[in-house]
């Protein structure tokens, strides 16, 4: 009988080379040899007419445009095989593995120490991270959701607020309690203060409520992730303004403190966003309703803006 379809070892191999921009990876990644995959990708390209998929970009590759289609439009139906698969080989038939990208810190320094909890409630779940999406990205197939971190707004998809918006002044204990203490807002002229080029708004609206004048927040390093700017607080480089949530586990251990003013309100924060069709999945519900929960008990405590 002529097949209608290529071999799932073909579509495997264009997945992974799609997924990881190389040929070399997607080798990796299969178990396979890099002229093992250019044959599958080769039989691939030879099945659909001798249309080309995949162009070389330097040392890498890239899909062309009808490459990226023909992608976007299998790369469902290959997870869904997956999760089926991973279903059956469980022996549960309501198990369900969820593919999630989240911003670094938030996952290390929020999620990851309330999993357990979850997995103890949903056992038949299972979680797997992928790498976390820049702001401009979109979701990619193969995962279900993303945390990101910012305003609401990303188009195309559900977003919920989880948690974050309430921001702290932190410092390491050392550098408040020497010489130069600081006890009020205006202490902080002549400190080093951290920022986040996430939240660039964020000193100037501490400044505002503190009534301070914002010429004195503006200087200062700027970190691309929370992870970096709050490692450089306990080190004692300079006061950083950064989510609470982000920051517990430090300040219970009084590694940092809150040197002074009240916290401020900022709009924007940590957000999970899906594709409305992911509510139909029994394990990604649950997941969610979870989320969500926990996100409110974080928030039970922040200031009102």
């Amino acid at each position: 009988m002529k097949r209608d379809c290529p071999t799932i070892q073909e579509l495997l191999a264009f997945d992974a080379v799609a997924r990881h921009e190389s040929i070399t990876l997607a080798a990796g990644a299969l178990c396979i040899t890099v002229s093992a995959v250019s044959k599958q990708i080769a039989g691939l390209e030879a099945f659909l007419g001798g249309r080309e998929l995949v162009q070389r970009n330097g040392r890498g590759v890239r899909l062309t445009p009808q490459g990226r289609v023909y992608w976007q439009k299998i790369a469902s139906g290959l997870r869904a095989i997956e999760t089926a698969t991973f279903e059956a080989r469980s022996g549960n038939a309501g198990a369900g593995l969820l593919t999630l990208a989240s911003v670094p810190t938030f996952l290390t320094k929020w999620l990851i120490p309330r999993l357990p909890a979850f997995s103890q409630k949903s056992r038949q779940v299972t979680l797997s991270f992928s790498r976390h999406l820049e702001p401009t990205d979109g979701i990619p197939p193969g995962v279900d959701a993303a945390i990101r971190y910012g305003t609401d707004g990303w188009p195309g998809v559900v977003s919920e607020y989880i948690a974050g918006r309430e921001f702290v002044l932190i410092a390491a204990r050392t550098l408040v309690e020497d010489r130069h203490r600081i006890v009020q807002p205006p202490d902080l002229i002549g400190h080093t203060l951290l920022h986040h080029e996430g939240a660039p708004t964020a000193w100037r609206q501490w400044a505002s409520q503190h009534d301070m004048a914002e010429n004195h927040t503006l200087s200062g390093p700027r970190f691309a992730q929370y992870a970096s700017l709050i490692q450089a607080a306990v080190n004692g480089l300079g006061v950083g303004l950064v989510p609470r949530i982000l920051v517990e586990g430090e300040l219970a251990e009084g590694v940092l403190v809150m040197p002074c003013g009240a916290p401020v309100m900022v709009d924007q924060g940590h957000y999970l966003c899906y594709r409305p069709d992911r509510l139909t999945m029994p394990g990604f519900d649950a997941f969610r309703t979870w989320l969500l929960e926990q996100g409110a008990q974080s928030r039970g405590t922040e200031v009102r803006g």
